[in-house]
């Protein structure tokens, strides 16, 4: 390439390499920044592996890389980062598609503004409308009187993502589908945390963006369209992984002390819900053993 590679695109493909193939179409569409995309194929199925292999096959802009197991969404973006050479990683999820130049929106964005590490795009959803691109971090407060209160005691007063936000706004946690990241905060903050197989990563790098010094914020200007749960079958064992990562998360960003309180408040929850959804006595059950890591999809 003449032009300085800017942007990195780094997806996962698992059993989904149609999802995987439409992405790739849209980002040849919009982008117009110099680019390459990167997808890790985690162990897929060996037709839908050589699917997409035909497909992005001789593309010189295009790497697929082949795990030999399926080693989550944490592993599977820390290996793509090591064939990586764009100034940011656009990490995004394989049953998204791109709506306009997203990269280049966020790309200026963060040019501009060096307090930026983060962002994320405006993700819509199968009716055209606003789906959820940020959310707040766990908390005390949060899991006792809700989002609302939480975010009156926040230090940045981040917004409900129940709203339509039309400029560039702060934000304190960005949906896992689309994380757009300057590559050497990436780096200097250690990238993914490898003990996540699938769920939680987004809250926990958004956290340590923030104790790092940086900011994390949502630009509506960039547009996606997500699939829901297109590249995931939800199941008693993904809800399961969900508190497995759920654990994982408090344990790492809080003490002790405020551990013990957000389990207990999880077991609470847990127990309400057991009465009135589908596996919900499994899921206390499996909240009242710690939601053991033994147990992750990761084993099995």
């Amino acid at each position: 390439m003449t032009d300085k590679l800017k942007v990195s695109f780094i997806s996962i493909n698992y059993n989904s390499s149609n999802y995987t193939i439409e992405l790739i179409k849209s980002i040849e569409k919009f982008t117009t920044v110099a680019y390459e995309i990167i997808v890790v194929d985690n162990a897929s199925k060996e037709n839908d592996y050589n699917s997409l292999y035909d497909y992005v096959n001789n593309d010189s802009k295009i790497q697929l890389i082949k795990n030999t197991s399926n080693e989550g969404f944490a592993s599977g973006n820390m290996l793509g980062t090591k064939y990586a050479s764009g100034e940011y990683f656009f990490f995004i999820n394989n049953d998204t598609r791109l709506l306009n130049d997203a990269s280049s929106v966020m790309l200026e964005y963060l040019n501009i503004h060096e307090n930026i590490s983060l962002a994320t795009a405006k993700v819509n959803d199968e009716n055209g409308n606003f789906s959820s691109s940020y959310k707040l971090f766990p908390s005390i407060t949060k899991e006792l009187f809700g989002n609302s209160i939480a975010r009156k005691f926040s230090k940045h007063n981040f917004p409900s993502n129940k709203i339509k936000l039309d400029k560039p706004t702060l934000v304190e946690v960005v949906s896992g589908s689309c994380m757009f990241f300057r590559a050497s905060d990436f780096t200097n903050i250690g990238g993914f945390n490898k003990d996540f197989f699938l769920y939680c990563e987004e809250e926990d790098l958004s956290k340590r963006v923030w104790n790092y010094g940086k900011e994390v914020i949502f630009l509506p200007d960039a547009e996606i369209f997500h699939h829901s749960g297109g590249s995931s079958i939800k199941s008693f064992e993904m809800e399961r992984e969900y508190y497995i990562s759920y654990n994982i998360l408090i344990n790492q960003h809080f003490n002790k002390l405020n551990v013990i309180i957000l389990k207990l408040l999880l077991l609470f929850k847990l127990f309400r819900r057991s009465f009135k959804r589908k596996n919900g006595w499994k899921l206390f059950l499996f909240g009242l053993k710690g939601c053991p890591k033994k147990l992750s999809l990761r084993f099995n």
